[in-house]
């Protein structure tokens, strides 16, 4: 009898011993948890790095090492609006345990989708850090206020003992994240989309008119040898009777005009289909060409020696001091197709160019 209650109380010692374990080993689990939701995890700056990997990819404009912190600020808050059950972990064979974490993971983009493109329609700055901050300032209130939830899911947690303490393993760790933080990368990409838009159509105006063509080489995938080239290209040819002699001052005085253009570019609108925008451009329209071009009619010429003397002379009379129209504003489709068709007389780029710069 002695025996038999001898070897039930070791039963029970054993179960306790085992079962204390293992609400050890998920109580560490939702101690872990909670920590998260309080200070954040050094996963998330993987999940981080990995979707600023993706966003980079798809844009010419890079994520800002300034944005770092927020973004992760972000993330915890996000991850403060779930809530987690976790189960009474089992040991496993090789001495592990299994924690099973039951939970609805958020799903970002559409909580804040909605939200953000009001927002970002009403953007007062085209600074990629600045936008994005006041995006996630106001997504972190909408994150806490009504976030959208998926369906109840289950991750089963890896933990390990580490000397009296735990450890989830990093794996199980960042597929818990990952799995409970749906479309992390959608206050970003969604303020990075416009502004890489009013990038591309800065830089493609920048070197049509100044010649500067370092953005518009990585937008259009050139190099800038290669962006010069289609900057000199036709723009420059003098009147085909113009004297050998004048066609250098000729080109110089047109790119002085040119550099001085004047117009501002709105921060773009989305439209419906893939890569469609609308942007507002506003301009002063530089008339220094009509300008010269009145001049030189004016004259009275004998030869062609004289008549590209004047004209020239003329071109760098208002290079040096230019002219100008009214301010005035147009509204260009900006997408796959008005790029292609930019060089045809009657597109809507031609007429912004012919706006900007007047051409007698």
């Amino acid at each position: 009898m002695r025996k038999l209650t001898f070897l039930i109380s070791c039963i029970f010692a054993f179960a306790l011993l085992t079962g204390c374990s293992g609400n050890k080993a998920d109580e560490y689990v939702g101690g872990q948890i909670s920590s998260i939701k309080e200070s954040g995890s050094d996963s998330f700056a993987s999940m981080l790095d990995e979707g600023i990997a993706e966003s980079n990819d798809l844009y010419v404009l890079q994520f800002p090492e300034e944005l770092r912190e927020p973004y992760l600020e972000f993330m915890k808050d996000s991850f403060s609006a779930i809530s987690f059950e976790v189960a009474k972990a089992k040991k496993m064979n090789d001495g592990t345990f299994s924690v099973q974490v039951t939970y609805t993971p958020l799903n970002i983009k559409n909580t804040v989708e909605a939200a953000n493109i009001e927002h970002i329609a009403s953007l007062e700055t085209t600074e990629l850090t600045g936008a994005v901050a006041s995006i996630l300032e106001k997504d972190a209130k909408l994150v806490k206020a009504s976030p959208s939830f998926e369906e109840e899911t289950i991750t089963t947690l890896s933990v390990y003992s580490q000397g009296e303490s735990y450890k989830i393993s990093t794996e199980s760790l960042e597929n818990l994240l990952s799995q409970a933080l749906y479309g992390v990368m959608e206050p970003y990409d969604q303020v990075c989309d416009i502004l890489d838009c009013y990038d591309f159509v800065k830089a493609y105006l920048d070197a049509s008119f100044k010649g500067e063509v370092s953005r518009f080489a990585l937008h259009t995938d050139r190099t800038e040898e290669e962006a010069l080239e289609w900057y000199e290209a036709d723009v420059f040819d003098p009147p085909s009777d113009l004297s050998e002699d004048y066609v250098s001052r000729y080109k110089d005085a047109l790119k002085s005009m040119l550099k001085q253009c004047k117009y501002t570019v709105g921060i773009p609108k989305k439209e419906t289909g893939l890569y469609s925008y609308t942007v507002d451009i506003k301009t002063t329209p530089n008339t220094s060409l009509t300008s010269a071009y009145s001049e030189f009619e004016g004259g009275t010429y004998y030869s062609i020696e004289e008549v590209s003397s004047g004209l020239v002379t003329a071109m760098e009379k208002y290079a040096a001091e230019p002219t100008f129209g009214e301010e005035t504003s147009m509204t260009i489709s900006f997408n796959a197709s008005s790029m292609l068709t930019a060089g045809n007389d009657n597109s809507e780029l031609s007429t912004l160019a012919a706006t900007i710069f007047a051409i007698p």
